[in-house]
C-alpha cells in the first residue's frame, strides 16, 4: 500500500491582503459610530453632574434659607488665581450683602467676575460648599461647571432696590422674600424686568433660521425668550471649551478665551460668557449680564452657528415648589 499524502494549503498573499482589507473596513466602519457614542456619553455624563449640582443647590437652600454665591477669584492681582470651590460672599455670614465681585482680569488672561446686588452673580460652581466631590464637580472634559444666581436670593440684608413687576412696588426683603420680586433689567429688548433671562438664541445675532430650534421671535419686546424668571443657572461650556477653565489648570483660560473670531463663530456660546461685558477689548456678549442661551446642540453647518454648551436652569416657581414641599417657604 502506498502512503497517502496529506496536503495543507495556506493563504496566498493575495487572499491575506483581501482579508486584511475587509477587517480594516469593518474596524473603520465601527470607529466612527464608536466615537459618536463616546461623544454623546460625555454630554450625558455632563448633564448628570449638572443635575446633581442642581439637587445640591436645593439642599443647600433648604438648610441655609438662601442660595449660595459663586466661587470666584478673590486674590489680589497679580497673585495666582485662588478659586477653591467655596462660595465667595460679600459682607459676613449673618449679614451677607451679596456675592464677591472678585478680581477684574484682562479678557485674554482671566475671567472678569461680577456681582450685581439687584441683578445676578456669576462664576464657577461652589462645589466644595455644596459637598460635591470629583468626578461630580466637573463636566466630562474636566472643566469647571459655571454657576449663575439671582443675587437677592443670596442676601441676608435687604438691598436698596424695589420690585419692578408689581403695581405697588414693595422694598425687596431678605433672601427668599424676593422669590417673585423681579428687578429692572437695563436692556431695551426686555419690557418689564426679571430675574435671569433664558433664551433659545442671542437676540443680537439670532435669525429666523432658529425657528427650527423651537425659537419664537415674539413677543417683540423679548425675542427668543424662554423665561425671564430663572433664579439659578448651572452649565458647561461644552466640548470645545471656549470660555471654560480646567479643574486642574486655572491658567488654561488664556487658551480657551473668546476671541473676536470665536464670538462671531459661536455667538450663542458667547452669550453664556457674561465676563465679556467687562472686557474693554472684547465684543459685548450679553447686554445685561443676565441673559443666557439654552438650546439644542448644533455644529458649524447650522445657520444658527455652532453651539455645544450644556445649560440647565431653575425657575423661581420650581424653586418655590421645592422649598414649599420641604416646609421652609414661604
Amino acid at each position: 500500500m502506498k502512503p497517502h499524502k496529506i496536503l495543507s494549503k495556506g493563504f496566498t498573499l493575495i487572499e491575506l491582503a483581501v482579508a486584511l482589507t475587509i477587517v480594516a473596513l469593518v474596524i473603520g466602519g465601527l470607529a466612527v459610530p464608536m466615537s459618536k457614542r463616546i461623544a454623546e456619553q460625555q454630554y450625558v455624563d455632563t448633564q448628570a453632574n449638572i443635575d446633581k449640582a442642581m439637587d445640591a443647590i436645593v439642599g443647600y437652600a433648604i438648610l441655609n434659607r438662601r442660595l449660595p454665591c459663586p466661587d470666584v477669584n478673590t486674590a489680589a492681582t497679580p497673585a495666582p488665581d485662588n478659586r477653591d470651590g467655596f462660595e465667595d460672599i460679600a459682607g459676613v455670614v449673618g449679614a451677607i450683602t451679596g456675592c464677591s465681585i472678585g478680581v477684574a482680569g484682562t479678557p485674554a488672561t482671566a475671567v472678569n467676575y461680577h456681582s450685581d446686588p439687584d441683578g445676578v452673580s456669576w462664576g464657577d460652581l461652589p462645589w466644595q460648599t455644596l459637598g460635591l466631590a470629583a468626578p461630580n464637580n466637573v463636566d466630562a472634559w474636566n472643566n469647571r461647571l459655571r454657576y449663575v444666581v439671582f443675587t437677592p436670593l443670596v442676601t441676608q440684608v435687604a438691598p436698596s432696590v424695589t420690585c419692578s413687576n408689581l403695581p405697588t412696588a414693595p422694598t425687596i426683603g431678605i433672601g427668599f422674600q424676593n422669590m417673585g420680586c423681579n428687578t429692572a433689567i437695563a436692556n431695551t429688548t426686555i419690557a418689564s424686568g426679571g430675574q435671569i433671562d433664558i433664551r433659545c438664541g442671542n437676540p443680537t445675532t439670532t435669525t429666523a433660521s432658529t425657528a427650527a430650534l423651537g425659537c419664537l421671535s415674539t413677543p417683540a419686546a423679548a425675542p427668543y425668550q424662554v423665561t425671564q424668571n430663572a433664579v439659578v443657572v448651572v452649565y458647561s461650556m461644552g466640548a470645545n471649551g471656549f470660555g471654560a477653565t480646567s479643574m486642574v489648570n486655572l491658567s488654561s483660560l488664556s487658551s480657551n478665551a473668546f476671541t473676536a473670531a470665536r464670538i462671531a463663530k459661536v455667538p450663542d456660546e458667547a452669550a453664556n460668557a457674561p465676563e465679556l461685558d467687562s472686557g474693554a477689548t472684547q465684543a459685548l456678549a450679553s447686554a445685561a449680564r443676565r441673559q443666557y442661551v439654552a438650546r439644542s446642540r448644533t455644529d458649524d453647518s447650522s445657520a444658527s452657528g455652532a453651539f455645544d454648551d450644556v445649560v440647565s436652569f431653575m425657575s423661581a416657581a420650581t424653586l418655590a415648589a421645592k422649598l414649599s414641599a420641604a416646609g421652609v417657604w414661604p
